[in-house]
C-alpha cells in the first residue's frame, strides 16, 4: 500500500459520478488509477482527462492489481454484488448511498468488510455539509435549550425532467422513490444532530410521474429521545432543501448554505444571527480525503456501515408503514 496516496478506481463516471469523480482529483490522499462507466464515451473522456485507465468492465476494474480501493457510484441494486466482488479482490470501498436495497445484504456487505479488515465507507455526505456542522457546534452548547422537535423537506422536480435514470424509477429497484435518494440524507442528518430513529409512520402518493411508483412522501419519524421528526420528499416538486430545529429556548433554521439561529427567553423573541456558508463541493472532498485517510491510518469512517445500515433501516420503515398503514420500529427491522 502507497504511504502517501491510495490508488482507486472509480465506477460510475457520468451524472453524480462526477461530482465524486472531481472529490478524488481534489483529495491529497488519493489517485485516480482507472475507471469504468457502461457508457463508454464518458469513460473514455474521464480517461483522458485524468490519466486512468480506462476499464473494460467492472470485473477488469475490481480485479485490477494496481488499486487498493473502488468507489461505486452505481445503481443501488447493484452496491451489494459489487462490493462483494471489491472485498473478494481485497479492495476497500466507498459506495454511494443507500449502502445497499436491503437489509440483509447490508448486513453481510458489513460482516464482510470487517472481517476481511478493509474499509466500508458509505456517501452520506450531508451531514459534512458546513451548515450541519455548525448546527452540531450550536445544538452540543445548548444554545437552543432543550430540543422538542424537527421538521425537514428535501425534494426536487426530477420526476419531472428529462434524463431520469429507468432503475429510478422502477419500484423493484428504488423503492418509495424520493425518500431512497433524498429523503435519506435528513435522515443521516437528523441522527447524527439529535439522536436515533425509534419509530417511522409514512405516507406515499403517485402524484405525477409516469408509471406505478411513488413520486410523494411524507413520514412523522419518532426519535428514541422522544422527540417527533416531520420529513417530506418529493420528486415533482421545486427544489426544497431545509432542516428546522425545534428547542425550548429557539430555533435552528438550516439551508445548503446558511443558518439562522431564533434565541427566546421565556417564549418571548430574544436574539436572531444569521450565518452563510461557502459550501462548493465541499462535503464531497471532506468526505473522499477521509476515506483515504481511514485506508491509509486504519480508522474507522464516521459514515461506515453500521451508520448506512441505520439509514436503510429507516427507509425500510417507511417502505412497510405505506405497505401496512401503519407505525414501525426501526428495532423491528433490524432484529
Amino acid at each position: 500500500m502507497s504511504k502517501q496516496k491510495i490508488s482507486i478506481g472509480l465506477v460510475g463516471v457520468a451524472n453524480h459520478g462526477n461530482t465524486i469523480l472531481n472529490a478524488i482529483m481534489a483529495s491529497p490522499n488519493l489517485t485516480l488509477a482507472s475507471c469504468f462507466d457502461t457508457n463508454t464515451a464518458a469513460a473514455e473522456q474521464v480517461g483522458r482527462k485524468s490519466g486512468a485507465r480506462v476499464a473494460s468492465s467492472y470485473d477488469d476494474l475490481v480485479n485490477d492489481p494496481n488499486i487498493e480501493a473502488v468507489a461505486l457510484v452505481t445503481p443501488n441494486q447493484l452496491h451489494a454484488d459489487q462490493a462483494r466482488k471489491a472485498a473478494a479482490a481485497g479492495k476497500h470501498v466507498f459506495v454511494e448511498k443507500p449502502i445497499t436495497n436491503s437489509i440483509p445484504d447490508a448486513r453481510t456487505m458489513i460482516d464482510t468488510f470487517r472481517q476481511a479488515k478493509l474499509v466500508l465507507m458509505v456517501g452520506h455526505n450531508t451531514r459534512r455539509r458546513l451548515v450541519f456542522r455548525r448546527a452540531k457546534e450550536i445544538l452540543n452548547k445548548g444554545m437552543i435549550g432543550k430540543v422538542v422537535a424537527l421538521e425537514g423537506n428535501l425534494s426536487r422536480p426530477a420526476g419531472l425532467q428529462p434524463g431520469l435514470p429507468p432503475w429510478k424509477a422502477d419500484p423493484k429497484a428504488c423503492p418509495l422513490l424520493p425518500m431512497t435518494q433524498l429523503g435519506i440524507h435528513l435522515v443521516d442528518t437528523a441522527e447524527y444532530l439529535v439522536g436515533p430513529v425509534q419509530t417511522v409512520s409514512c405516507v406515499a402518493a403517485r402524484i405525477a410521474m409516469p408509471g406505478n411508483v411513488y413520486d410523494t412522501t411524507a413520514a412523522v419519524l419518532q426519535l428514541e429521545s422522544g422527540v417527533p421528526f416531520a420529513l417530506s420528499s418529493y420528486y415533482v416538486s421545486p427544489d426544497a432543501y431545509y432542516l428546522r430545529i425545534y428547542g425550548t429556548n429557539g430555533l435552528l433554521h438550516c439551508y445548503p448554505t446558511s443558518l439562522r439561529l431564533e434565541l427566546t427567553e421565556g417564549g418571548e423573541p430574544k436574539e436572531a444571527r444569521d450565518e452563510t456558508f461557502q459550501e462548493g463541493a465541499g462535503s464531497y472532498n471532506l468526505q473522499m480525503q477521509e476515506f483515504g485517510d481511514c485506508i491509509l491510518h486504519q480508522r474507522e469512517p464516521e459514515t461506515g456501515g453500521r451508520e448506512g445500515l441505520r439509514a436503510l433501516a429507516v427507509i425500510e420503515a417507511m417502505t412497510q408503514s405505506v405497505a401496512q398503514s401503519t407505525v414501525v420500529r426501526i428495532a423491528d427491522i433490524l432484529s
